[in-house]
């Protein structure tokens, strides 16, 4: 239960997110996403997600809460006001409060239900406005990033039959008390709304891999071709049964307005609705798919194998985002096949010059400077590896494509969340130079 004092300090931290959301320049960025994610301009956009590295800015042991509930308004709460006052990048920090339906469900594989398979075993939470972020705020948070023993369990053909589409669960119950305890305490500083999912990650290979393994798959191209014709085919009826259960069960949010997009981005556009109402069509939904596991197959192979099986979902949407760290340049020709593609991902081992001939203007060109740079090559008084390789992109972009920049995957900041508020700076100075 939380308690006064923790209510004090939660209410003290909203009027201060209250605050920042009134100023001036939240309007400017939000009409800045708008006209960018619409093709209307080719100023580029600047968006930092520092992913992992919100446990080393918001630590848990700097929160004043104690119990669970109240450490996680606390620290999203702190963390939206680092993302206004300290990073400052493009992404508007609103007045308004989220409370995401609790949604579960029994996953892919029907002979064990709980079965988790993934090679990277933290939880982690996807923000609208944040990214994805860390549980940090749970009294019982452990980052863990070490290597996850691997166990496949799909060897043979036959064994595709234990794969299905997942049940989709709405625990309605704890969703509205969980509702109406921030609307008690947020309620009359925030708008507190409730949404269903507005992000939505369609990645067939991923998921596949997580059962059969990456390297096996590799091999299955030219060893078992049926098998994995088969194995994609299950992968993209389960997909589409998930999303007309969540469709079914009224879980989707249309996500015109702040939202998190693709791998890296916000999906603020006019062409679809934008007022948190319940998506109950699909053509209403800005969505995004990938399959950065085929990044060393070649075009044809990864078109017959996964892609055009990620098309007839993708299609479904009325928009959607490709990519996340795969470089696509020499996959465009099927990539941009996909009728509603909007934001394609360039990723840090893209080849830009190609990238920007190719997309042109048609779609957001959603470039990911290399995190280990940041990490790396970069300090405030030190710029000049940074420099050259921002403006390098730039003047490959300029006048051509729809830049975004998304600085994400920095996994630690090096106990240095400041520098992050020095990057912007720095990479708005260097656009200002080369425009």
């Amino acid at each position: 239960m939380i308690t006064s004092k923790e209510r004090e300090i939660i209410r003290e931290l909203a009027k201060q997110v209250k605050e920042v959301s009134q100023r001036p320049e939240m309007k400017t960025r939000e009409e800045l996403w708008y006209n960018h994610n619409e093709l209307k301009t080719t100023d580029p956009v600047v968006a930092v997600f520092p992913e992992m590295s919100w446990r080393e800015i918001i630590t848990p042991e700097s929160l004043q809460c104690e119990c669970d509930e109240a450490r996680e308004m606390e620290w999203f709460l702190r963390a939206k006001l680092f993302r206004a006052n300290v990073i400052n990048d493009d992404v508007p920090v609103h007045d308004i409060w989220e409370v995401r339906k609790i949604i579960t469900d029994t996953g892919w594989d029907k002979l064990n239900p709980n079965h988790k398979n993934a090679a990277f075993a933290n939880v982690s939470f996807r923000d609208n406005c944040l990214g994805d972020v860390p549980l940090a705020w749970r009294n019982d948070f452990n980052f863990d990033a070490g290597a996850k023993h691997f166990e496949p369990i799909i060897d043979e053909p036959d064994q595709l039959s234990r794969l299905g589409t997942p049940e989709v669960i709405y625990h309605e119950k704890e969703t509205m008390e969980k509702l109406k305890l921030h609307q008690d305490v947020l309620g009359d500083i925030l708008d507190v709304r409730l949404v269903g999912l507005k992000f939505l990650y369609i990645a067939m290979m991923e998921t596949y891999s997580d059962f059969r393994g990456l390297e096996q798959v590799m091999y299955d191209i030219y060893e078992e071709p049926e098998m994995l014709h088969e194995a994609m085919a299950i992968m993209e009826e389960g997909y589409n049964g998930l999303l007309d259960q969540y469709l079914e069960q009224g879980l989707l949010t249309c996500n015109g307005n702040q939202a998190y997009s693709g791998s890296g981005g916000q999906t603020y556009t006019h062409e679809i609705p934008n007022d948190d109402s319940v998506c109950t069509d699909l053509k209403n939904f800005f969505g995004m798919t990938e399959s950065q596991e085929f990044t060393m197959v070649g075009p044809e192979q990864h078109w017959e194998f996964v892609q055009k099986h990620e098309k007839k979902v993708a299609d479904r949407f009325g928009l959607t985002a490709y990519g996340c760290c795969e470089p696509i340049e020499d996959k465009l020709q099927y990539i941009k096949q996909f009728d509603c593609l909007r934001r394609i991902s360039v990723s840090p081992w893209a080849d830009i010059q190609k990238c920007s001939d190719r997309m042109g203007k048609d779609y957001v060109y959603s470039w990911k400077p290399n995190p280990s740079y940041y990490l790396n090559n970069y300090m405030p008084d030190k710029t000049e590896f940074m420099e050259g390789y921002v403006k390098n992109m730039l003047n490959v972009t300029k006048d051509k494509n729809c830049v975004e920049i998304v600085l994400k995957d920095t996994h630690t900041c090096q106990n240095d969340p400041m520098r992050f508020n020095a990057w912007v700076k720095d990479v708005r100075r260097w656009i200002e130079e080369t425009r």
